[in-house]
């Protein structure tokens, strides 16, 4: 495997990661229990939508070659 197959594979599961941190945070698993119930789903479906564009655009990005 090249060097850009590793980065393309971390890549992949880091946004995976930051897709499961927005789902975490709506479900009120990874915020302060004083932060607004609004705000609280807001940040998460914004990190969730982040997370699952860079897979999206990373999975079906062709190589440069």
């Amino acid at each position: 495997m090249d060097g850009m197959g590793i980065i393309r594979y971390t890549i992949l599961v880091i946004s995976s990661a930051v897709a499961l941190v927005g789902i975490l945070v709506m479900a009120g698993l990874l915020v302060p229990r004083a932060f607004p119930e609004q705000y609280r789903f807001l940040l998460g479906a914004v990190v969730t939508l982040y997370g699952v564009y860079r897979f999206v655009i990373t999975f079906y990005r062709q190589s440069k070659r």
